[in-house]
């Protein structure tokens, strides 16, 4: 698989053609958190799952494949009956494409495949298949809709900063029009012109571009430490995209130089003011982004919010977790009660449980088909597929999980063939009816089918992540489980020492990992979109602020290309009051232009937010009217100062400057 993926051990070997088993590769992460990056690591023997295995080679920091991966095992005992069992469906494969088959064919291949199996086994393959996707794909799956948006939103912004240096390029080349005029008069052709502007401009944006380069490096050192994610790549995008930007940002005043005439220039009047109206068309393109990129911040931020007031339904709060794997020399009941025993008696302890899977990050491995029969909901030969949970009949309580309906398990229940399900499935299959005390298959492939009876009905709990479906679930009872759940008084994360201790004396076997408290993994569980929310959130406040000090800085050269009418108008008597609403006026003028294009723009983006916006419409009008007014306030807020600076000018000293 590593030489498929073009990887090889940075110790060591990768696995061999031949069967290999008891071997494994560990991670580059594992063997320096667990082993201290001992370089004599190969060929020594680990225990892993209570069996002796021989390390082989430890993969590089960058193999990671998937990236929660630890160790590798080869094909052979460790991995069960994974190869042979007919009712498992999880196995995953890769394959290179020949240059001549498209992956579309290559879909139609496999689902023709997963059909011939359907036919062949029926039982065990209906209703199952085979999913094909592009490894890139697969693998950025969850990130890439939240990459895309903020790379569309990095986009805008650049338009914005490219639009704001435009304008003041237009306004410093205003101030050179007697420079340009004397080089076309001496014999300087339009060619040479061009390429000074455009040289000085991506002179700027390149050493603007090595300064956000090293910023860029110096966050990522920050906050991703172990990934070094800049290198040539990177570094050439950087480069193209500065060298793009200047001369974006040098296209309007070489076009205004161009259309200039030099013996007007030249002539001891007024400079000209066709700027004006560029510049004023530059401001309009920068407020209309703006817009549209704050209007999809709090659409963002609305869908967050919503997000953590989402019920999960349990209760994180002061439960603490711990991964764990009983020995295989250890009976699991005597051991749960040992364990139990040892942390009851800590302070602090209010109620011990197991279970298989937590809410919130549970992947969906544990699933398996039902049956109710007789009901016209299931289809006779694809049988549907719940989430299976298996817990201590404590974890109910523990983790504050409302029971609807019937009961909780009591130790009564462990070894014997009895359920709880959730209220989605309760609803779905017994619609209008109580199903505490029916009958069903849970387990449909045997030769003699396994019926369990529901003895009660607990709320919904979020499985996949606070914005996850509600899925169907069945919950046997168990005291055999891959997670320790302890719900104690206060903070749980103060007890975790203690319990660490506690789990040792209980059993010096028992591998003890990934211990936090249900508060951090919820915290965690919205992460991804609290990340999007802020960067995108700031990637709009650096728009707005652009935006702001370009309608700012138009102001400001509009007043002072305005000067000496301004000049008469208060020397006729205007009071300050009527030139700063003239000024006033002009900005507005401006900024309400831009509510058409930036609310079509972001009207026109809406699908695109609503799959990122938890519980939000996307089109909500009482969104787009606050922000577009609070950018309409914070605009005249900018053209304000600019407009009281030139009513507080005197109108003799402005008639004299002219």
């Amino acid at each position: 698989m590593f030489s498929f993926l073009g990887e090889s051990p940075t110790l060591g070997r990768p696995f061999s053609g031949e069967e290999e088993p008891n071997s494994v590769l560990l991670s580059h992460r594992l063997w320096i958190q667990r082993f201290a990056a001992n370089p004599a690591i190969v060929g020594q023997t680990i225990l892993f799952r209570g069996e002796p295995c021989r390390v082989v080679g430890v993969m590089q920091a960058a193999a990671q494949f998937p990236a929660w991966a630890d160790l590798w095992l080869p094909k052979g005992p460790l991995l069960g009956d994974e190869l042979t069992n007919p009712v498992r469906h999880a196995l995953g494969f890769l394959g290179r494409l020949r240059s001549s088959v498209h992956a579309e064919r290559a879909s139609e291949r496999l689902s023709a495949l997963s059909r011939q199996l359907s036919a062949a086994n029926p039982k065990t393959s209906t209703g199952w298949g085979i999913r094909a996707a592009g490894l890139r794909r697969d693998l950025t799956g969850d990130v890439r809709p939240a990459l895309l948006l903020l790379t569309g939103a990095a986009s805008l912004l650049r338009i914005v900063g490219c639009a704001n240096i435009a304008g003041f390029l237009l306004a410093r080349s205003a101030a050179r029009y007697r420079e340009v005029a004397i080089r076309v008069a001496v014999g300087a052709g339009a060619s040479r012109i061009i390429g000074q502007f455009l040289l000085e401009c991506v002179l700027l944006a390149l050493l603007d571009g090595a300064a956000g380069g090293l910023l860029a490096k110096v966050t990522l050192a920050l906050v991703l430490p172990a990934r070094p994610l800049i290198d040539a790549t990177v570094l050439l995008a950087l480069a193209a995209g500065s060298v793009s930007t200047g001369v974006l940002c040098g296209l309007a005043p070489v076009f205004d130089v161009l259309r200039l005439d030099p013996q007007a220039a030249l002539k001891p009047a007024a400079e000209p003011h066709r700027t004006s109206h560029i510049r004023a068309a530059l401001v309009v393109l920068e407020l209309a982004l703006t817009l549209t990129l704050v209007i999809g911040a709090a659409i963002l931020a609305k869908g967050f919010a919503n997000l953590v007031k989402e019920d999960p339904g349990f209760n994180p709060t002061g439960v603490l977790t711990a991964s764990i794997l009983t020995p295989p020399s250890e009976k699991p009941a005597q051991l749960s009660h040992r364990i139990e025993e040892r942390l009851r008696s800590l302070p602090g302890v209010r109620t011990v449980a197991v279970t298989n899977a937590l809410p919130l990050i549970a992947n969906r491995a544990n699933t398996s088909r039902f049956n109710v029969p007789g009901s016209p909901l299931i289809h006779p030969g694809a049988p549907p597929a719940a989430q299976i949970r298996a817990v201590s009949p404590t974890y109910f309580s523990a983790m504050q999980i409302a029971v609807k309906a019937g009961r909780p398990f009591t130790e009564r229940d462990l070894n014997q063939s009895v359920v709880i399900i959730n209220e989605t499935m309760a609803r779905r299959f017994w619609p209008g009816r109580n199903p505490v005390g029916v009958k069903f298959i849970t387990g449909p492939w045997g030769a003699q089918p396994l019926w369990s009876t529901i003895v009660g009905v607990v709320a919904d709990v979020k499985n996949f992540g606070l914005d996850s479906e509600r899925s169907l679930d069945i919950y046997h009872p168990t005291l055999t489980a891959e997670y320790l759940v302890v719900k104690t008084k206060g903070d749980p994360l103060a007890l975790a020492p203690s319990v660490r201790r506690a789990l040792r004396a209980a059993a010096p076997e028992l591998a003890i990992s990934e211990i936090h408290s249900m508060g951090e993994i919820a915290h965690e569980a919205a992460h991804r979109r609290r990340v999007t929310l802020y960067l995108l959130a700031a990637v709009a406040l650096v728009a707005l602020v652009l935006a702001l000090v370009g309608i700012s800085g138009l102001m400001y050269w509009t007043a002072a290309q305005r000067r000496r009418e301004l000049g008469i108008r208060m020397a006729l008597g205007s009071q300050r009051r009527q030139v700063v609403a003239l000024i006033l006026r002009s900005g507005a003028y401006l900024a309400l232009a831009t509510i058409g294009l930036g609310l079509a723009g972001s009207f026109a983006l809406r699908a695109v937010m609503g799959r990122f916006a938890y519980g939000v419409n996307p089109g909500d009008p009482l969104i787009y009217v606050m922000v577009t007014a609070a950018l309409l306030a914070a605009a005249l807020c900018a053209c304000y100062f600019p407009a009281r600076e030139a009513s507080r000018r005197d109108p003799m000293v402005s008639l004299r400057h002219e």
